[in-house]
């Protein structure tokens, strides 16, 4: 009797040890199938590659790995493809650096687009700049700027000879306006004579053009030519765009087949620097989802010809 007891109480044991070990296995495993599921942190999700198209940046790309440190600030600001506008510090300075540059692009052909410019003085005919542009797109280029026609009014004879070559290589113009730069007058009108005179050369405004929002001039000229766009860096700091949300969502939403999202950064940008505050305004106005669509990706696959 005693035995039996003893062996009752051995199996009783044995028993519990297995449904404790049993337990223990079933909570690890619940345990890390809610971990796995449960979302990351905000600091470790990984951006969407998606989002952006940023057409308008300035980064050097003229030495070997340049645009390899483009494509991490690319990945860590959900921005899929870029614009890369030349400045003059950032051009090809002879053969060598020229030849690395396109060798630097070809590497990143599907995600960055390639910008060329031309100086107003470095041609003396349209005849020249065709042929200089021409080369450019035959190596690539997909747009003409930033331009910049210092000291010179928008329509100046030396900038309507770039516009015009432009046109006739097939190349959307992205133009640079302020107090000493493609010089307008109160309702644009240099720019809407050129805006008349090359119907079929896309123009993409930026910069100082967004000051003149307040007479409506912005809202009439999208609305009248359909040649004119605008990029949207340089927005919030200089115009009621960063002021206002209720009249920047509304005129976005206006204007959203005219609008590309841009942020104008560049070498500058990074090294612990906040991005651009571009990227926050596309989440400050909570644009319908069809509206920040085409402003921050379809209209710049349209302008420059990039398929999905």
């Amino acid at each position: 009797m005693i035995k039996k007891v003893k062996m009752s109480r051995s199996v009783s044991v044995t028993r519990i040890l297995r449904l404790v070990a049993l337990s223990a296995v079933m909570l690890a495993t619940t345990t890390f199938a809610f971990e796995k599921d449960k979302p990351a942190p905000p600091s470790v999700i990984p951006p969407s590659t998606n989002r952006f198209i940023d057409a308008h940046v300035h980064f050097h790309a003229c030495k070997p790995g340049e645009l390899d440190k483009v494509a991490a600030w690319m990945a860590s600001n959900a921005v899929q493809r870029i614009i890369n506008y030349p400045l003059a510090q950032s051009r090809p300075k002879n053969d060598a650096e020229r030849k690395q540059m396109l060798e630097n692009y070809a590497k990143y052909k599907d995600t960055m687009g390639r910008a060329c410019v031309i100086f107003p003085d470095e041609v003396s005919s349209v005849e020249e700049a065709v042929k200089l542009l021409t080369q450019e797109k035959q190596e690539g280029a997909i747009v003409f700027g930033e331009h910049y026609g210092t000291k010179l009014n928008f329509d100046d004879p030396k900038n309507m000879r770039l516009y015009e070559a432009c046109e006739k290589v097939g190349l959307p113009v992205m133009f640079h306006m302020d107090k000493s730069q493609n010089l307008d007058e109160k309702g644009l009108p240099r720019l809407e004579n050129v805006l008349k005179a090359y119907p079929n050369c896309t123009l993409i405004a930026h910069s100082d053009w967004w000051r003149n929002l307040g007479d409506g001039t912005c809202d009439r000229l999208l609305e009248k030519y359909p040649n004119l766009y605008a990029d949207i860096s340089c927005t919030v700091g200089r115009s009621v765009i960063g002021r206002d949300k209720k009249f920047a969502r509304e005129f976005f939403i206006k204007h959203a087949d005219k609008l590309l999202f841009g942020t104008d950064s560049g070498w500058w940008s990074g090294g612990g620097k906040p991005p651009a505050p571009e990227f926050a305004l596309m989440d400050e106005l909570k644009l319908p989802k069809d509206v920040e669509e085409k402003i921050c990706r379809k209209n710049a696959e349209r302008v420059f010809g990039w398929t999905k």
